[in-house]
């Protein structure tokens, strides 16, 4: 009898010890997060004065479902769009005042692993600490999110999209 509780206790030990180490490494859910928190990342469509705009929101919510740390990034022409149509312009990772004005045309939220949501925050602030130049073709806001969702592992489609059908197509080819 005692022989079994020292295996069942170390049987236990060494379940929570591969659960932590899981986890450190991103590869276990966020059932064995702390404190209960959740965490999300929105792939969204706007419309806009041009072709339409995709942006991403990642964020955590406490145990009791309140926002208690919230992102906002996009990639944002810095210059006179339309001559982004022929040559690129200057560009930046931001936030966008219109993205919290204008309704969301479409929407892909995903729940991410403490590690996946850290992955996000790294390589927004990676891109963010680069230069950019937007162009209609060769770099747009679909490209900026593909950067993101190929972080943490998404399938994605191609950027030469309408903001709202990319993002519809990245939510048929990642829902579960």
């Amino acid at each position: 009898m005692e022989q079994r509780l020292r295996a069942a206790s170390s049987a236990r030990a060494l379940v929570l010890a591969a659960a932590g180490w899981l986890l450190a490494l991103g590869f276990a859910s966020d059932a064995f997060a702390q404190n209960g928190e959740r965490y999300f990342i929105d792939f969204r469509a706007r419309n806009s004065a041009y072709i339409g705009h995709t942006y991403l929101i990642y964020f955590r919510v406490d145990a009791s479902g309140r926002v208690v740390e919230q992102h906002h990034a996009g990639l944002i022409p810095e210059e006179d769009v339309w001559n982004g149509v022929f040559s690129p312009v200057r560009a930046a990772i931001r936030k966008y005042k219109d993205d919290e004005r204008m309704p969301s045309t479409m929407l892909y939220r995903r729940e991410l692993s403490a590690a996946e949501f850290d992955r996000v925050g790294r390589a927004v602030r990676m891109l963010k600490a680069s230069e950019h130049r937007w162009h209609l073709i060769f770099y747009n806001c679909n490209d900026f999110a593909i950067e993101i969702a190929e972080a943490i592992g998404l399938w994605r489609p191609p950027s030469l999209l309408p903001p709202s059908i990319w993002v519809g197509m990245l939510r048929k080819l990642n829902e579960r």
